[in-house]
């Protein structure tokens, strides 16, 4: 399995995307520190990992925003495997509303979830990877690069994802660290069910469906696909990437009515 013995450190992994990346993972052998704000969740999530493969999985129920749980989270991943080879900077939020009545509390919220967590979690996590010769993916949206209406907070947030996945990229490769982002198209998550009436995301999901050439919604599991890939050895030579899975979405649709 492409990522047998490797240890990958996932937050945001209580649901969603990084209960996909997570899944995944396991079933490429890969040891896993799983961490989310829904302790629930997150020990359900682990509970199928280790179902999927004979596979150490360590849970941290936390806020990765808080600079204390960041520090947390690091030490007791290296307290229990001893390295870090893999960070997937999933965590995340919406914020969904137009940007001409955007509150600066739901702005906030979204720039230190999404943008701010990832910076400072990664700098956390840097010497580890260094000296491992390990990876970053951060997990960003196709919204960087066609207009879906009444997400722009959000979007934002993902586009200074993306420079800073190509900045820090540049600087980390003479570490031999690799960092990459995956940009998915539409998936039904909490991250909008949270945020958003029922009829809300029927109207989305069916606007982005009906323009997203492939026809459908992607999986969380297809996203983890091309994570896994991304930090396994076959993407050795692929670093500073900002990888659209968004069935054609972006390629063909400048923006969304």
């Amino acid at each position: 399995m492409a990522l047998r013995g490797k240890v990958a450190l996932i937050t945001g992994s209580s649901s969603g995307i990084g209960a996909g990346i997570a899944a995944v993972f396991a079933r490429e052998g890969a040891k896993l520190s799983l961490t989310g704000r829904n302790q629930n969740n997150l020990e359900e999530v682990a509970k199928n990992c280790k179902t999927e493969a004979s596979i150490d999985v360590l849970t941290n129920v936390g806020d990765v925003t808080q600079d204390a749980f960041r520090k947390t989270l690091v030490g007791a991943t290296i307290k229990k495997f001893g390295k870090i080879d893999i960070l997937v900077n999933n965590a995340g939020i919406a914020g969904p509303g137009p940007l001409q009545s955007v509150t600066k509390e739901v702005y906030d919220s979204v720039m230190t979830v999404n943008l701010e967590a990832p910076v400072f979690l990664t700098q956390l996590v840097a010497p580890y990877l260094i000296e491992s010769k390990g990876c970053v993916v951060n997990i960003s949206t196709c919204g960087t690069s066609t207009i879906v209406p009444g997400v722009g907070v959000y979007v934002m947030s993902k586009a200074a994802l993306d420079t800073y996945t190509r900045y820090l990229a540049h600087e980390m490769v003479s570490h031999g660290v690799r960092v990459n982002a995956v940009n998915p198209g539409y998936i039904s998550t909490q991250i909008l069910t949270r945020q958003l009436s029922k009829e809300e995301c029927a109207q989305m999901e069916s606007a982005v469906i009906k323009a997203t050439p492939i026809g459908r919604a992607s999986t969380p599991e297809e996203i983890g696909q091309i994570v896994a890939f991304l930090a396994s050895d076959k993407a050795a030579f692929v670093t500073g990437e900002c990888f659209k899975a968004d069935g054609g979405l972006s390629m063909t649709t400048p923006a969304l009515a």
